[in-house]
């Protein structure tokens, strides 16, 4: 993968990380506030029903108390009628009353009741009231509210009234509940965003506040918390709405929202930044390396940045001018000797041939035809010197692809005609493919077959050039039955071999060749084994058709 494409991956998963980031924090910071405003309700909740606890409570002692008088028992006296002013103008019950054993209210006083009202209710039968069986069964009770006739939601707690260990009636007190200390109790815990609601069996006793919702189900934009008053079985909710505090998760996800853009506006401005100040200067870079592998001396590049980037380019420009010049100079070198090498060695050849023509002496005929040999062996090396410049100078544009079948025959040809005493035999692929740098494997195929004749010295040397294709490749195999090549000659081939004074090559044939497959991307395999088998492979050219055929 490029660099470039992995630099804005990595920046895209960056602000990928980033924005979920910056999700995931905004849902916990709602579902934070979701909670706190469900704590608060919770506490609100609590708070009311304890306190309403601790005011029944305090009405359960003060009607246990006063019912502890004996002259409430004193059933239709005056100084029970008396008791029982005395009890409604003390205390924030509203009203009060005894029912004798026999369910027969026998006492009544109630602010704002008329005396004809009281008479037409005093002598009445109250022995189905729960309150006044609870009382009777031995214990103070808190009824549940009852709608009165006035419309006001009243609680009657009753205590029975006790003469000599014996219950002789109930004494009976009301209050409203919308008054007194249960109502400023849930009016103070109640606010702008937050309602409070007093229910029994699902009927509202009270509520105040502005949401006062019955059914958080029923609602999902309602939040309720409800919580239990242990002295009557009656419900607290506090209530509020999402609407409520929605300016704050609005607010929040401005914040949030604004963070964000920082956040991305600062990594798009450094990612800028790292791309013209790193990313730019290496691709760049790498173009200039690219061109100088392709043999493009000279070329330079400009880098922009940081003091350690100009003195980058100063150093890969001085290179390239380096390189540009040395190869000129090694150029210039290579064909003045082999200009020179060429013409002393024709004239040492030719002055060779005429000394061996007009000499009797067999000795100095001897000396004369080792004296040629070795002058056309040094002209065999400036060939090889001639073809290496040529090949290795070529550009990848310059050179042609070739059918693999086309460069075994043309091979086969080119040594037969030269070697006509040899055995040469071929093969080529079953299914016609080419592959690229064709001219540079037919000169490596070449100087392969004939390093395999001329180091032969059976009257009939045999060499085998075949040609076979993989998946993507195609291998050629030079194959000869001669000694069998040097361990040192192997090097050279197949390893990164340095000559040294006493490792050596014997002449540059062996470099052609593997400078050469190295140049087509292509790998040397050599086996030694009653002969000598080199095998070639090389990468398939990616320009032929499905069905091997090339479209060159």
């Amino acid at each position: 993968m490029r660099l470039r494409t992995r630099f804005v991956l990595a920046l895209a998963l960056v602000a990928l990380v980033l924005s979920a980031t910056s999700l995931v924090g905004f849902v916990l910071y709602r579902d934070a506030v979701v909670g706190q405003e469900r704590t608060d309700l919770a506490h609100s909740a609590e708070s009311v029903a304890t306190q309403l606890d601790a005011v029944l409570a305090e009405r359960e002692r003060q009607v246990q108390l006063w019912g502890s008088a004996p002259s409430l028992a004193e059933h239709g006296s005056p100084q029970q009628a008396a008791r029982l002013r005395s009890f409604v103008g003390t205390t924030e019950f509203s009203g009060a009353s005894v029912i004798a054993a026999n369910g027969t209210m026998t006492g009544l006083y109630s602010e704002g009741l008329s005396a004809d009202a009281r008479e037409r209710i005093v002598g009445s039968g109250f022995g189905d009231r729960t309150y006044f069986r609870r009382a009777m069964a031995g214990e103070t009770y808190v009824s549940d509210p009852v709608r009165a006739e006035t419309g006001n939601l009243i609680v009657t707690v009753s205590t029975p009234l006790r003469e000599a260990g014996e219950t002789v009636g109930t004494f009976n007190a009301a209050f409203h509940l919308d008054q007194g200390d249960l109502a400023s109790i849930v009016r103070a815990n109640s606010g702008p965003t937050q309602g409070v609601r007093i229910a029994a069996n699902g009927t509202t006793l009270y509520a105040a506040g502005p949401v006062t919702g019955t059914d958080a189900a029923a609602d999902a934009d309602l939040i309720a918390v409800t919580e239990p008053v242990r002295a009557t079985g009656w419900t607290v909710s506090a209530t509020t709405t999402r609407a409520a505090f929605e300016s704050r998760l609005w607010a929040a996800t401005a914040a949030q929202a604004a963070a964000f853009g920082l956040v991305l506006l600062s990594v798009a401005v450094f990612g800028v930044w790292i791309y013209r100040e790193f990313v730019g200067n290496i691709e760049r870079l790498r173009d200039g390396f690219g061109a100088l592998v392709d043999g493009d001396y000279g070329s330079t590049v400009s880098l922009t940045g940081a003091t350690e980037w100009t003195e980058l380019e100063g150093g890969f420009n001085d290179l390239s001018e380096t390189l540009a010049q040395r190869r000129t100079e090694v150029i210039v070198l290579n064909r003045v000797l082999r200009h020179n090498l060429r013409n002393a060695m024709t004239v040492v050849v030719g002055n060779a041939d005429r000394i061996a023509e007009r000499t009797d002496d067999e000795t100095t005929r001897t000396e004369a035809d080792r004296i040629r040999r070795r002058g056309e062996s040094l002209l065999e090396l400036a060939d090889h010197a001639r073809a290496v410049e040529s090949s290795l100078g070529a550009r990848p544009e310059e050179t042609t692809a070739r059918p693999a079948a086309d460069i075994v025959a043309d091979v086969a040809a080119t040594v037969h005609e030269e070697f006509p005493h040899a055995d040469v035999r071929t093969a080529g692929p079953d299914e016609r493919v080419s592959v690229p740098s064709g001219d540079l494997l037919l000169v490596v195929l070449d100087e392969l077959a004939r390093n395999a004749v001329t180091h032969n010295d059976a009257p009939e040397p045999t060499v085998e050039i075949d040609a076979a294709v993989d998946e993507g490749t195609v291998r050629f195999t030079v194959a000869d039955d001669g000694p069998g090549m040097p361990p040192v000659e192997q090097r050279v081939l197949t390893e990164s071999f340095v000559e040294t004074p006493t490792q050596h090559g014997a002449g540059l044939g062996l470099w052609l060749v593997t400078w050469l497959v190295h140049w087509a991307d292509g790998e040397i395999d050599v086996a030694v084994d009653d002969g000598t088998t080199v095998t070639v492979t090389v990468p398939r050219d990616p320009g032929d058709g499905a069905d091997g055929s090339s479209d060159g």
